[in-house]
């Protein structure tokens, strides 16, 4: 199967010049799924490591959450494998930089080996054995786990493009706080987690 078709300009280095590596098993992201899959890997004594697209582990935690997010869940319900929450406020809810803290916190205690600035170009798989291409390596697996989910692009509707210019949108990902937003009244669409804690937001601005 492949991943991704991606030009040969953004393929870094040539294939003869790539360098060459192993595993038993490949996890592809560094957010809360893959550090988990490979703890659990690492306690089953498989040897793995991460491939992360970005130059640090929960980017989509860091860049892509408005500024006061905060998890809906209670912190006593944050479990990542052998690593339960960390502070001392069980019944409240991680802010995004306490979120943070704690997957920081996770990789420090077991310590992943992750590639950092490496998105997968391509994944394929010839009989049993799995090949990724990076910028920079090509690499071979006996299993790989895909851990980078299914939220990283923008869903916008196709009648948003039938609008006025004049309106203003911003989708989820890019709001950070209502300073960004043009004077004038705001609508929020949608009323899941996401949605009312724009909308409170936008309230109490």
């Amino acid at each position: 199967m492949n991943m991704a078709a991606t030009p040969s300009s953004t393929s870094g280095k040539s294939a003869a010049t790539k360098s060459r590596q192993h595993h038993s098993a490949i996890v592809i992201g560094a957010g809360q799924a893959g550090l988990s899959m490979s703890y659990c890997l690492s306690q089953q004594g498989i040897d793995n490591i991460i491939l992360e697209k970005s130059s640090q582990i929960a980017d989509n935690w860091r860049n892509q959450r408005w500024d006061t997010f905060c998890l809906v869940t209670p912190n006593w319900q944050c479990q990542l494998p052998g690593y339960p929450y960390q502070g001392d406020d069980p019944d409240g809810f991680m802010v995004k930089d306490e979120i943070v803290a704690y997957l920081e916190g996770y990789r420090a205690f077991f310590s992943p080996t992750i590639i950092f600035n490496s998105p997968v170009i391509s994944l394929t798989k010839n009989g049993e054995l799995f090949t990724l291409v990076t910028v920079d390596a090509i690499y071979t697996a006996d299993q790989v786990v895909i851990a980078c989910g299914s939220y990283h692009e923008p869903r916008v509707p196709a009648m948003a493009k039938k609008m006025p210019a004049h309106i203003a949108h911003v989708h989820s990902s890019f709001y950070k706080n209502p300073d960004q937003l043009p004077p004038g009244d705001v609508m929020v669409v949608g009323t899941g987690q996401s949605g009312c804690q724009f909308a409170e937001d936008l309230h109490l601005a």
